[in-house]
């Protein structure tokens, strides 16, 4: 562990926070500088939570896994473990055509029981008996790295469509025939464990340890009390060992004799914590262009408040829906916040919805904010067969929000990884993981593997 020095931290997102917090921590009685770099005025990168009408309510990620640590783990360091909210227990559902439930037992939109798919009435009697011929196909090649081709070879086009590309699409804002399999763990873990896919998850299912309780925590002022509370809990060490400044991008990184010039900012050693496109800016040659080569997609949130006497009974006990590609026009999912979590219910009984726009290959740009509310609202009410007469809209455009990982990303990444110059690391939902777990995850790898090779 080195005893003095500076680090530079790039991007104020949940990655560069949880880099610098771990930063700070891990360099506790020494005389090493963490300097938090970030472009806007706020810090939050894409996780933001705003006033809307009486709440709070976040206009990206609502939520994050409880079942993985890195997430809870850092709530509970900076203060939030016992105060962390779970959802209701509405039930979500698929719209194709209808509202269908989402059959019970599946693992990233994999079923381990065809019963429970049958029972949903999510997909017809010839694509269950197409889904059945998993359990006697030998195994899939994933050569091609693709989770549209495995699934589809396992289970056929309707468990594709309906169940793995409407789960997994709508987490990643992805088209899953375009995506790399060995990106989403889970699924890559079922292609590989055995030849039956279906067989394989229900063996992960058992083996994995029970959980009881939520699978899912909010902090309860929103994602963004998540980075503020560890932003407070890092400057607790006080401004000689954490200091944040924000307002102020990067415009220069230059390697030097002794670490690194950041702006005008001596530095022993960096970590970039922004956007693989954003990095890209800072490097000439090979590794700025391989940064720069990653294609994205763009999203929306359109935020609409219901008056109550436009929502119908047979909702009340919905939490929201996905909708298959097959499906969309440019509507990818609905979540009924008001009903999705106690603390957004509205006294006047009016309801919350966040609807969903855009994805890999559903462009949205060349839509006005008036041209999405009004999709937004076309679209949900078709949906759901009612008339949305809406009090209050907000329109939430993330720009290149989701890294696609194309097919064999995980090579892209390691000869990035190879280029990168001493005493640099790369961290962040461009590389090794989408979603807030995975990005704190890759924060915190990042702040311990600089420690350790400035230590040598």
């Amino acid at each position: 562990m080195p005893k003095a020095g500076r680090i530079v931290v790039i991007g104020g997102g949940i990655t560069g926070v949880a880099a610098a917090h771990r930063l700070v921590t891990l360099t506790g009685g020494t005389n090493i500088e963490v300097v938090l770099l970030e472009a806007e005025e706020r810090l939050g990168g894409k996780i933001r939570t705003s006033r809307f009408g009486a709440s709070l309510v976040d206009e990206s990620a609502d939520a994050f896994l409880l079942r993985t640590p890195h997430a809870v783990q850092l709530a509970a360091t900076v203060g939030l473990g016992e105060q962390l909210l779970s959802p209701t227990s509405a039930s979500a559902g698929i719209w194709a055509g209808k509202l269908y439930p989402i059959p019970s037992d599946l693992a990233m939109g994999v079923p381990t029981s065809l019963t429970a798919i049958a029972r949903s009435g999510l997909l017809p009697t010839t694509a269950l008996a197409r889904a059945a011929l998993d359990l006697v196909r030998p195994r899939s090649s994933t050569d091609h790295d693709s989770i549209g081709e495995w699934a589809r070879s396992r289970f056929g086009y309707h468990v594709h469509d309906r169940l793995v590309d409407a789960l997994v699409g709508s987490i990643y804002g992805a088209d899953t025939d375009r995506f790399s399999l060995q990106a989403v763990p889970r699924l890559h873990s079922l292609s590989q464990s055995g030849r039956s896919a279906l067989i394989s998850a229900r063996k992960l299912r058992k083996s994995a340890p029970s959980q009881k309780g939520p699978i899912f925590g909010a902090p309860p002022l929103g994602m963004e009390q998540l980075i503020h509370s560890t932003v407070a809990a890092m400057q607790q060490h006080g401004e000689e060992r954490a200091r944040v400044i924000s307002g102020s991008p990067c415009q220069s990184l230059q390697q030097t004799n002794t670490g690194w010039m950041v702006n005008d900012i001596d530095a022993d050693g960096v970590i970039i914590a922004t956007p693989a496109h954003h990095a890209s800016r800072l490097f000439d040659g090979a590794l700025g262009t391989a940064l720069g080569s990653f294609d994205t997609s763009d999203v929306a949130i359109v935020t609409v408040r219901v008056v109550a006497s436009e929502w119908p009974e047979h909702l009340q006990n919905r939490s929201g829906y996905l909708i298959p590609k097959s499906q969309q026009r440019l509507v990818t999912a609905v979540s009924f916040a008001s009903q999705k979590w106690n603390h957004l219910r509205q006294d006047d009984g009016s309801q919350v919805l966040r609807i969903s726009l855009g994805r890999d290959a559903l462009p949205i740009n060349h839509l006005d904010d008036a041209g999405l509310v009004n999709h937004a609202i076309e679209e949900t009410s078709q949906q759901l067969g009612i008339h949305i007469g809406h009090e209050e809209a907000r329109v939430t455009r993330w720009a290149r929000a989701f890294t696609q990982y194309r097919p064999h990303h995980a090579e892209r990444v390691a000869a990035i990884d190879g280029l990168l110059p001493r005493h640099l690391q790369l961290a962040g939902s461009s590389y090794r993981g989408i979603g807030i777990p995975a990005c704190i995850a890759d924060g915190t790898r990042a702040a311990e593997e600089l420690l350790a090779s400035m230590a040598n």
